[in-house]
């Protein structure tokens, strides 16, 4: 089956995320957990973390359709050790919420290497998922895939693998697949959809992937550049994005939409519903 929905405002309270998911006509979602742009922020309140739980139960959300997305300012891959112990604080802050939640994974990017050997930033990136992983059973960190720009990991299948190879924890680590990501980095999502998540599936295994990120590109191939589009207003296309959701990759998989127009998120979950009939 497929899942779908946008990524939602937290804005007044994080209990309110799955109520503005469902007047979309949504199936998943994805959020924050927290302001994505601060170090530091106030702790979830009980009354919101019991709230957020009612309103999944009530609104008919399987917890396993949600995929939180943890803060930008995280850099697990990161040489100083200042930011390393900043992000590690913060992605441990992130993990406490998803469970108090009762969430099961969450979306983070790998990370940038910034300096220094590559090879050496996916060890680091490697060893903060291994520390924050630990002492956590029944619960994934997605690590996302990226553009490519600069020293930002994470670009290739490959990469990815490496950085799941070098993990003491790797049963807890899964993907999340961006589509606007994979064209931007060079795969040919739009041309050959099957293909590109046939190759994830080879070299990730189905089960690992945790979901999507379903975005179209204003930018071209391998143009290494993040640029969201509206689907089927940018470089990849509706056809192809219909391709991908219906791909055994993505079946029963939260396909979270993070399209830069909202007022077409109801039309496009509408689309990407009726796109496993037709």
């Amino acid at each position: 089956m497929i899942y779908v929905g946008p990524h939602v405002s937290i804005a007044k309270d994080i209990s309110l995320a799955p109520v503005r998911a469902k007047e979309l006509g949504s199936t998943a979602f994805g959020l924050f957990l927290k302001n994505q742009k601060v170090w530091n922020a106030p702790p979830l309140k009980e009354e919101s973390i019991k709230s957020f739980k009612e309103n999944i139960i009530k609104l008919g959300f399987k917890k396993e359709m949600i995929l939180p997305h943890a803060g930008y300012l995280i850099n697990m891959a990161s040489p100083n050790e200042e930011n390393r112990s900043k992000s590690f604080a913060l992605l441990s802050d992130e993990i406490k919420r998803a469970l108090e939640l009762g969430l099961e994974k969450i979306n983070i990017h790998p990370g940038a290497f910034i300096e220094g050997e590559r090879d050496d930033g996916i060890k680091r990136c490697a060893s903060m998922l291994d520390e924050a992983l630990k002492n956590i059973d029944g619960f994934y960190i997605a690590l996302e895939n990226t553009a490519g720009s600069g020293t930002n990991l994470g670009s290739t299948f490959e990469e990815l693998s490496k950085i799941i190879d070098c993990s003491k924890e790797k049963d807890k680590i899964a993907i999340t697949l961006d589509t606007c990501h994979l064209y931007a980095a060079g795969y040919d999502i739009k041309n050959e959809p099957g293909k590109v998540l046939d190759e994830a599936v080879k070299a990730f295994g189905e089960d690992k992937i945790k979901g999507f990120h379903i975005n179209d590109s204003k930018a071209l191939l391998n143009s290494k550049k993040d640029r969201h589009h509206s689907l089927g207003k940018g470089e990849i296309g509706l056809e192809a994005i219909k391709e991908v959701v219906r791909h055994r990759a993505a079946k029963d998989k939260p396909l979270v939409l993070e399209t830069i127009d909202e007022d077409l998120w109801k039309d496009e979950i509408r689309t990407l519903h009726d796109a496993e009939f037709n």
